[in-house]
């Protein structure tokens, strides 16, 4: 059924778009138009999120997984600060007369999440580990899904993993979205991004507080419309602070060494710090250290380096074409320490 309007949950408000003109598409292949709508920062989110879901069923078409058997290479990174943290498995899932997913067992100890990302761009709270989950939605028909599933797992065992994963919808009706001006577009897209170093200095450690919001939950109590917007702009598809914290940085000289020492911050999953390039995309093969990966000091702190030479300590290279990197420091079902404020960005100094 064509869809002449959708009416939006922000925060407590509703707001219903304005009806459609344009032509309603089912593929990113078709998503530009000369003749398509035009862009605002008040409705870049519902049209940024229905570039990432066409992108994903012109893949797999509705109702399947595609899946990213390797961790995010670099020229294959389809939204900005993408990670290896996780191995990704993505599909749009048409929940209008009801929809599951069934996740496989997985060894106890390792993470296993799913997040249900609406076409408004509200983001429904994870669930975690194996099981059956129902989805829904407050907008529209369909959702979009991420499974994520840990990185240390082999190709092998992941795959394993990917295979048993599956998605029982019965209603199969592709998700369509009206063609959008590429123009202005990716004009109120770069506005946003650059709002995101007022952002940060003006609320510190709250930064990302707001952006990633279900107007079901008692998230809803964070949402503000400016952080909605940067925030599907700077990471579109972010988890709710619950299950992720982030800590995004600006930007810092790439010529400079950089560093951190910090305590453990005792998540129940694990954190990490990925860098990137000024537009917002890893350049490195190696682009990111985790307590997976990282080697504790002798008093059990952590010291991360960044751009400072192979022998720092878990050093990152930050040599890049843009000449400037920024971070994300990410922490996977933060500690009690972590939602009561302590936070590693600060903590980041060039050293002379």
């Amino acid at each position: 059924m064509k869809k002449l309007a959708l009416s939006i949950a922000l925060g407590l408000n509703i707001v219903a778009l304005p009806t459609f003109s344009a032509t309603e598409v089912a593929t990113l292949t078709d998503f530009f138009s000369d003749k398509g709508e035009v862009t605002t920062e008040k409705n870049y989110a519902i049209y940024e999120t229905a570039r990432q879901y066409l992108k994903v069923q012109e893949k797999v078409g509705v109702n399947n997984f595609e899946h990213k058997r390797v961790l995010t290479p670099t020229d294959q990174q389809p939204v900005v600060r993408m990670n290896r943290d996780t191995y990704y498995s993505m599909a749009v899932v048409n929940v209008s007369q009801g929809a599951t997913i069934t996740l496989p067992q997985i060894p106890e100890g390792k993470y296993m999440s799913m997040e249900v990302i609406t076409e408004d761009h509200r983001i429904q709270a994870m669930q975690y580990g194996s099981g059956t989950f129902d989805l829904s939605t407050h907008a529209g028909d369909h959702v979009y899904v991420i499974v994520r599933t840990d990185a240390t797992f082999t190709e092998d065992e992941v795959h394993a993993i990917q295979d048993k994963m599956t998605i029982d919808a019965k209603a199969s009706a592709e998700f369509k979205a009206p063609q959008v001006q590429k123009g202005p577009f990716e004009k109120v897209e770069k506005e946003l991004k650059a709002e995101m170093p007022t952002i940060l200095k003006r609320d510190g450690a709250q930064a990302t507080a707001g952006m990633f919001t279900d107007p079901q939950d008692e998230s809803k109590e964070l949402f503000t419309e400016e952080k909605y917007a940067v925030g599907a702009a700077i990471g579109w598809g972010g988890a709710q602070l619950q299950d992720n914290i982030y800590e995004v940085s600006g930007n810092f000289p790439a010529d400079t060494c950089h560093q951190a020492t910090f305590e453990d911050p005792e998540n129940q999953a694990f954190w990490s710090v990925t860098v990137y390039n000024k537009q917002g995309f890893m350049f490195n093969d190696v682009a990111n250290v985790s307590s997976n990966t990282a080697t504790k000091n002798a008093d059990g702190t952590y010291t991360v380096s960044f751009g400072c030479g192979d022998d720092a300590p878990n050093n990152i290279a930050t040599k890049n074409d843009s000449g400037v990197f920024n971070l994300a420091f990410r922490h996977y079902m933060p500690s009690q320490k972590m939602r009561d404020g302590f936070r590693v960005l600060p903590l980041v100094k060039a050293v002379k």
